[in-house]
C-alpha cells in the first residue's frame, strides 16, 4: 500500500483572474508502513496538502491515490486527528471509539474499542466524558478513534499543537509507540521542526506550495534531542525554513 501524489496543483483565490496556488506541482511517493512528517510554516500548503488526502478538497490539477485507488471525497479508509480533538462531549471515551465501528454496524465495535484502549492507554478512563480529560489524554481517544476503523492510512494535523510543552513531548512518544504497533502509514502536519525529526522516518519541507525538501530522518530510535544527529538535521531545517531575511522558523 502506499500514498502516491502526481502534480498535485489547489488554487483558493484569484489576483488579477489569475489563480493564487496554495499547492504547486506536488510530487511525493509515500510507503506503506512509513511515517511522514509534512513541515513547513504557516500559509506554506501543508493543511490544505492534508485536507486533499482526506478527501475533503478536490485537486485542481494532478492526481493522489491510496494503494493504487483515486482518492474521490472522505473515506474510512483515511482516519484524521485534528488539532483539536473533536470528541463527541456526550459518549464517554468508549462510546467515542465505537463509534465509526458502530456505525458500520461491527458486531464486535465494543472488543475493537477496548483493545483500542489499551493500545493508547486509557484503561480505566473507559466512562470518562471528554470534559474531564486532560488534553493529552483527549489527543489518546482521538487518535484511538482515528484507528476503529482500521485505515490503512493515518493523518495527523498538528494534533500536539494546543498541548503544553511536557505534555507535548510524552504524546511524541506515545505517538511513536502507537505507530509500532500498529504499522500504520502516518501522514503527520507539524510547525515544530524537532517534533518533525523526532517522529519523522522522512520530512517533506514544503515552502510557498512547493515541495522544497524530501529527506530520510536517519537516526535509530528512541531518538535524543540532544545528540549530534538529531541537532544537525533540525539546524538544517531551520537553514531551509529560514527566509532572506534570515527569519526562521520558531521551534519547540
Amino acid at each position: 500500500m502506499s500514498v502516491v501524489l502526481k502534480s498535485v496543483y489547489k488554487a483558493f483565490e484569484e489576483i488579477d483572474g489569475k489563480p493564487k496556488y496554495v499547492l504547486n506541482d506536488i510530487r511525493l511517493h509515500i510507503h506503506d508502513g512509513e511515517f511522514v512528517c509534512i513541515l513547513g510554516k504557516s500559509g506554506c500548503g501543508k493543511s490544505t496538502l492534508l485536507n486533499l488526502l482526506a478527501g475533503y478538497l478536490k485537486t485542481d490539477a494532478g492526481r493522489i491515490s491510496v494503494n493504487g485507488q483515486e482518492i474521490d471525497g472522505p473515506s474510512a479508509q483515511r482516519g484524521v486527528v485534528f488539532q483539536q480533538h473533536a470528541l463527541f462531549p456526550w459518549y464517554t471515551v468508549m462510546e467515542n471509539i465505537e463509534f465509526g465501528p458502530k456505525l458500520a454496524k461491527r458486531k464486535d465495535s465494543k472488543k475493537i474499542a477496548q483493545e483500542l484502549v489499551s493500545l493508547v492507554g486509557l484503561n480505566g478512563y473507559e466512562n470518562k466524558y471528554p470534559g474531564s480529560l486532560s488534553g493529552g489524554m483527549a489527543q489518546r481517544v482521538g487518535i484511538a478513534r482515528a484507528l476503529a476503523n482500521d485505515p490503512e492510512v493515518l493523518l495527523m494535523d498538528e494534533p500536539l499543537g494546543a498541548l503544553d510543552a511536557m505534555i507535548r513531548q510524552n504524546m511524541r512518544r506515545e505517538i511513536i509507540k502507537i505507530w509500532e504497533k500498529t504499522n500504520k502509514t502516518v501522514i503527520f502536519i507539524t510547525h515544530s521542526i524537532p517534533e518533525a525529526v523526532y517522529l519523522a522516518d522522512r520530512v517533506v519541507l514544503l515552502k510557498e506550495g512547493r515541495v522544497e525538501e524530501d529527506v530520510k530522518i536517519d537516526i535509530s530510535r528512541p531518538r535524543d534531542v540532544k545528540s549530534p544527529e538529531f541537532l544537525e538535521y533540525v539546524d538544517f531545517f531551520e537553514k531551509g525554513l529560514s527566509d532572506q531575511e534570515g527569519e526562521s522558523l520558531i521551534t519547540e
